[in-house]
């Protein structure tokens, strides 16, 4: 493992980036690896921006500064969008592109930005693009973040084993959501998405 990485959870309240970051931190700490994380920024209410940092492996803080991020998960595309500038050309991003228009939108006083554009530029300044553009049928809309845990621990840096994952799933998940949780886990893990290398 690297001497540390680096990760920026993002998404809106009611996606669970809170509860995504605790089971990272639970996996980290499964595997007996150094981690922590940031204090929440944003609102964890329904429709709300929300991230967190993670920082595993050697000299661990949960601060993430610009152009620190070595993985991305973005719960949703334009919260993802918000947090270019923390990524650089060594960046992964794992982005779901299921859309939760924020109120300035939905009143009108805006428009959502063109997510393309967004994925385009990302191909063209970071390591690797996963941008997933469905998700498999059966998967509900809150166990999302799992699935793109999966396609993380699949295909990018992240140094949790997936066992670890798994693990700190059945730890973490509410009663009665385990069994769906590691199947979009597993799902995540097993799937042959596309994937934009860059580097």
């Amino acid at each position: 493992m690297k001497k540390s990485t680096k990760i920026l959870v993002a998404g809106v309240g009611g996606q669970g980036v809170v509860f995504l970051t605790n089971l990272i931190v639970k996996a980290a700490l499964l595997a007996e690896l150094p981690v922590a994380t940031s204090e929440i920024h944003g609102l964890a209410q329904r429709g709300g921006s929300v991230s967190a940092g993670i920082t595993i492996g050697a000299n661990t803080y949960g601060f993430i500064e610009e152009g620190g991020v070595d993985l991305l998960i973005g719960l949703e595309p334009l919260e993802a969008q918000r947090c270019a500038s923390f990524l650089n050309i060594n960046s992964c991003a794992v982005i779901s592109s299921s859309r939760i228009l924020p109120h300035s939108v939905n009143s009108g006083y805006r428009s959502y930005p063109d997510i393309e554009k967004f994925i385009q530029f990302l191909e063209q300044n970071i390591e690797k693009v996963i941008y997933t553009t469905e998700t498999p049928k059966g998967i509900k809309a809150i166990l999302v973040n799992l699935y793109l845990l999966g396609r993380a621990c699949k295909e990018t840096h992240l140094p949790i084993k997936p066992q670890f994952i798994e693990k700190a799933i059945e730890e973490l998940a509410r009663e009665g959501f385990v069994e769906k949780s590691l199947e979009a886990f597993k799902q995540g893990y097993s799937s042959n998405g596309s994937v934009i290398e860059t580097g």
